[in-house]
């Protein structure tokens, strides 16, 4: 690993949020290394609206801007490291009217270089995940730039063309571009990203999610959480955000299919448009939304369903996802029931249910119940003693596959091509 650099990571939530892989990346790296975890900069639109709503007010323009973080109270055998949480300021916001816009900029990064002087931050690495944060180029001294990218984001923009119009889709990719080719190094999560994107830059690299295994595979805590206990069995259910990426109309048929047990939904809402799906899904009696939990605990209720699942829509945006839940179920033995998006078709059978279309007479709805009730016949008590066995077989492959794909070990591989581009000439991009 890396030792004894200043890393600034702009991220796009803020750390008290679902965990995604900066989170996980810049715990590690925090061990040997001191990090500055930047939460979004908020926009004056939202903070406008906010304050007039009575949703901020004057103790948050004195909040302290900084805190520490005790990296080894949240990570399994990651020692303490020295990682801080920089929340911005919402007496600077992002405003595109000038003056303001001039002014506002000048306060927030007045403030962020008086905390990078205090906490002894100097040429740090910038570390940036977002197309709309390529203003902050050349703005703090840094001496390399990573852009890191876990999605295809302009394709979120195309979604929803019919709100947003054509023109949000072509300003992020412009924005995108500029990033790119500022970049000393750029990051993906997917095979189709690299091919997109190594495009505009050379040193462009494949490195995957991966998961906490320990975390996800210890066998602690083996009682579900009290929110879960006494609800009918199976449990079948979907871990992470509850956003766009998700076909509603395919879980309120999961839930059809099996109403003598429970569809639980576990997880922040991210929502920005569209809930229609959601509210109809929370209509039906056994469908439980639990809302987000403490990062301590989601392993906890990953390890209380029979089946997991990964109930994605097919488009361009989930085209080049890399799920982080995909390893983080496997990593707790769990079956899981996917729709075929690309990040599983790939992988050996035994690990993944991946439900697709087989021709005209079954859909693909109907295809994933249909491994939804296969992947709950391995918890089924009336089988043979020769069917257990082999469902504990399937279950340890998913645990050895998930085994080689740690956070850990993702770290090492991102700090080889740190180090690499820091030192001498840029690699030619590839894969891990």
């Amino acid at each position: 690993m890396i030792e004894g650099e200043s890393i600034l990571c702009f991220a796009p939530e803020k750390w008290q949020h679902i965990w995604r892989n900066r989170h996980q990346i810049m715990s590690r790296l925090a061990a040997h290394n001191k990090v500055l975890f930047v939460e979004p900069r908020p926009y004056f639109k939202s903070v406008w609206r906010d304050w007039r709503a009575g949703k901020i007010g004057w103790a948050d323009l004195r909040a302290p801007l900084v805190t520490q973080v005790n990296v080894g109270a949240t990570l399994c055998g990651c020692p303490q490291g020295k990682l801080w949480v920089y929340h911005s300021p919402v007496y600077a916001p992002i405003s595109g009217r000038f003056p303001l816009s001039a002014l506002f900029r000048w306060l927030r990064e007045t403030q962020m270089k008086s905390v990078m002087r205090r906490l002894g931050f100097r040429a740090p690495i910038l570390w940036l995940y977002r197309p709309n944060m390529a203003d902050l180029l050349g703005r703090f001294g840094e001496k390399l730039v990573i852009y890191h990218i876990v999605d295809e984001y302009a394709a979120y923009e195309a979604e929803f063309a019919e709100v947003y119009g054509e023109s949000r889709r072509a300003s992020v990719e412009r924005s995108e571009r500029t990033l790119l080719q500022a970049a000393d190094l750029v990051i993906v999560t997917s095979a189709s990203l690299l091919e997109r994107k190594r495009a505009y830059n050379a040193n462009t690299h494949w490195v995957p999610n991966g998961v906490d295994y320990e975390a996800f595979a210890s066998e602690r805590d083996l009682e579900p959480p009290a929110d879960v206990a006494a609800l009918p069995k199976p449990i079948i259910g979907y871990v992470g955000a509850i956003n766009e990426k998700l076909d509603y109309d395919l879980l309120r048929r999961v839930a059809e299919t099996f109403p003598f047990g429970s569809l639980i939904l576990v997880g922040p809402v991210d929502l920005r448009l569209d809930f229609a799906g959601l509210r109809k899904l929370e209509e039906l009696p056994n469908v439980h939304l639990l809302g987000a939990k403490p990062v301590a605990e989601v392993a906890c209720y990953m390890r209380a369903c029979q089946v997991c699942l990964m109930p994605y829509k097919l488009n361009e945006w989930t085209a080049h996802i890399n799920p982080l839940k995909l390893y983080e179920y496997l990593a707790a033995g769990k079956p899981v029931v996917s729709t075929a998006i690309p990040a599983v078709r790939g992988l050996d059978a035994g690990l993944v249910y991946v439900a697709a279309e087989h021709g005209r007479t079954t859909p693909a709805s109907e295809a994933f119940c249909q491994y939804v009730r296969q992947a709950l016949a391995e918890h089924d008590e009336r089988l043979s003693v020769a069917s257990v066995g082999a469902n504990l077989v399937f279950a340890k492959r998913r645990q050895e596959f998930a085994s080689h794909n740690t956070w850990d070990e993702r770290v090492e591989k991102l700090s080889v091509l740190i180090a690499s581009t820091l030192s001498g000439p840029r690699h030619v991009g590839g894969e891990y």
